[in-house]
């Protein structure tokens, strides 16, 4: 099962496989970071079941499928980072642009790293781990790295 964000984190696909033949689904959204949740029922056809649904998924989503029983049948997380990416592209464009005669120009480099990892440590731990809450605490951290300012100051 594969639930991920597309379109700068304004939908979620779903797709999902080894479902039964024809089997009607309940799929539940839960945006962790965002409190945000979308539930909608679709059929599975061959087995297989895709749909892109709007879905504000910046941050970690968990994403249940449930049989017509109501018992998960698949489960699994997708992390967003739209935002936080741009965030990091503005750090890096000005850490390369700074015109600071001082060791600041590196902060900003060294925060888009900081950030970056947090990232890539978030989406370890929610698709690989399955550990949201850890997930979604390190998506927090990185987009409060992206609030603070900088100046040269120096």
């Amino acid at each position: 099962m594969a639930s991920r964000n597309v379109y700068n984190d304004t939908k979620m696909r779903v797709a999902v496989s080894s479902l039964k033949p024809r089997g009607r689904y309940r799929v539940e959204l839960k945006n962790v970071t965002t409190g945000e949740n979308k539930t909608f029922t679709a059929n599975s056809i061959g087995g297989k079941l895709q749909k892109t649904v709007v879905f504000r998924g910046g941050g970690v989503t968990q994403t249940t499928v449930r049989d017509s029983k109501g018992r998960v049948v698949k489960q699994t997380a997708a992390v967003g980072t739209a935002e936080i990416d741009c965030c990091i592209a503005k750090l890096v464009h000005d850490a390369i642009n700074c015109t600071c005669k001082c060791n600041k120009c590196n902060e900003d480099l060294k925060r888009a790293e900081t950030i970056y990892l947090l990232l890539q440590s978030a989406k370890h731990e929610a698709q690989i781990l399955g550990n949201i809450d850890m997930a979604n605490d390190k998506v927090l951290k990185a987009k409060e790295l992206c609030t603070e300012v900088c100046a040269c100051g120096c």
